[in-house]
């Protein structure tokens, strides 16, 4: 298959069904592994409704990230718990509120980087967000006695993902996204990224999109800096391969 290669070596190829641009209504033409994402978060809170609250209690201990799992002896917990919760705690959520926004953004933001690298690098980036969000929320509150939870760190690194897409260039055949020094001499990249960091870190500081903080409420900021970051990094390695394997 012909690709049209840019400064970057990375492009979309014609008829690619993976491309990014293929489909004209994405919010009714989402990639099956961004509505399988969601179906699994809707799935999971609406499970834990109905569980009661004593279960809701046990998912908690088991499967939310936890700080205080790594520093405090005794601390009850199951075995191994310290390790899994790095990927778990994104697949739970505070309330109604916190799971619609993480929902929504993550089909706006989700579906152009499923489609440009394919559902299967789509997932691996997520887990990398989720994993690098969770490792910055335990730099900033070790051995702390919080519950982090909610899926904003991958939906974090999916928007980070998304920037060189939206911001890309256009090349014979195709459309590539814009490389790493190309996205920090954007500026349309740049203030997209500035405004994203102003929200976050007010968000943060208010609370007004939900919680990600069982213990008191508040807004991982540090989850979403550190997904951020994770899933940036993981989309400029994963769009390498995606081109090399077409």
């Amino acid at each position: 298959m012909l690709a049209a290669r840019g400064t970057w070596g990375l492009s979309d190829t014609r008829n690619n069904k993976n491309n990014w641009q293929t489909g004209t209504a994405p919010m009714f033409n989402a990639p099956p592994a961004v509505l399988a994402m969601i179906g699994v978060l809707v799935a999971v809170h609406v499970a834990l409704q109905f569980a009661g609250e004593s279960w809701q209690a046990w998912t908690l201990q088991a499967f939310a990230l936890i700080p205080a799992r790594f520093t405090k002896p005794g601390f009850p917990m199951p075995a191994g718990s310290e390790y899994w919760s790095l990927i778990t705690y994104g697949f739970l959520h505070a309330d109604w509120m916190h799971l619609t926004f993480n929902c929504l953004w993550l089909l706006v933001f989700g579906t152009p980087v499923a489609r440009y690298l394919g559902n299967p690098r789509f997932l691996l980036l997520s887990a990398i967000a989720t994993v690098a969000g969770g490792l910055a929320s335990l730099a900033l509150h070790w051995g702390t006695v919080v519950f982090v939870l909610g899926a904003s760190a991958a939906v974090s690194g999916l928007l980070a993902a998304a920037i060189p897409i939206m911001y890309g260039r256009r090349v014979a055949g195709g459309w590539r996204p814009l490389g790493p020094v190309e996205l920090l001499q954007s500026r349309k990249a740049l203030l997209f990224m500035g405004i994203w960091l102003v929200v976050t870190l007010a968000s943060g500081a208010t609370g007004w999109t939900g919680n990600s903080f069982v213990a008191d409420s508040g807004i991982a900021w540090e989850a979403h800096l550190g997904g951020f970051l994770g899933g940036l990094a993981a989309f400029y390695a994963l769009a390498r391969r995606a081109v090399q394997s077409l």
